[in-house]
């Protein structure tokens, strides 16, 4: 009985959508790019600098790696936290982890890594919408990741935090997405994979939040589109 009611709830929701929406903003990390991939690259190179001695310690040299990888915490908060647990386990100094904060803002951008259907996806969603990007982070980084994933030239707007001294989920960011793109913010749907920067962010603003559910198993009680991979979008939209 609830899963035929949640259906009819999600095809009311989809209607409405498809019938309301003008424009389409779009998260940017792990929801255009994968960052996941991203960073592990990173983080293995960097332990393989740091600690070069761990190159025939394959468990070490993991113990190391995945503890970076959950100290970085989805890119979510900025990375002298991540650089400070290192240095507090392994004994680096302040001006190390400077470098290394540096150095990540610097090249980070050059690992990306885009998912496969994305081009695709927004290409086709372009034919009917107007589409834009509102993403948290480091300007430089975020433009060269645009550069390199060769999607840039898909959007009429980019609104990057660093640049607008707003960060998601602050509203004032959704709406300088919907002011760029020249629509209210109830006619634009926003995708993005993080709840509480991207999904409350674009709902307090007066958007139709969709999530990029990564994690099939996670639970979630609120009445929300939900997709687990970019293409979906095809279908909702």
């Amino acid at each position: 009985m609830r899963s035929a009611i949640w259906k009819c709830v999600i095809n009311i929701m989809e209607e409405r959508m498809r019938t309301g929406i003008k424009g389409i903003l779009f998260d940017l990390d792990n929801t255009l790019i994968d960052r996941q991939a991203a960073a592990d690259a990173k983080v293995r190179k960097l332990v393989d600098e740091l600690f070069p001695q761990l190159r025939d310690e394959p468990v070490e040299r993991e113990n190391i790696v995945q503890k970076l990888l959950t100290w970085d915490e989805y890119g979510s908060i900025p990375k002298i936290h991540m650089y400070s647990m290192l240095a507090k386990e392994y004994g680096l100094s302040q001006e190390q982890v400077d470098a290394l904060c540096q150095d990540w803002y610097d090249t980070f951008g050059d690992y990306t890594v885009v998912f496969p259907q994305a081009r695709r996806v927004v290409e086709q969603l372009k034919k009917k919408y107007k589409v834009g990007i509102v993403t948290n982070g480091n300007s430089h980084m975020q433009r060269r990741k645009l550069e390199l994933c060769g999607l840039a030239d898909l959007f009429e707007v980019i609104v990057i935090s660093g640049e607008f001294k707003a960060h998601k989920p602050d509203v004032e960011i959704f709406l300088e997405g919907a002011r760029q793109l020249e629509l209210p913010p109830e006619e634009i749907a926003f995708v993005g994979d993080t709840f509480f920067t991207d999904i409350i962010g674009a709902y307090r603003a007066g958007m139709q939040p969709i999530w990029i559910f990564a994690n099939p198993g996670q639970q979630c009680q609120a009445d929300l589109p939900r997709i687990y991979r970019i293409e979906e979008l095809l279908d909702l939209l």
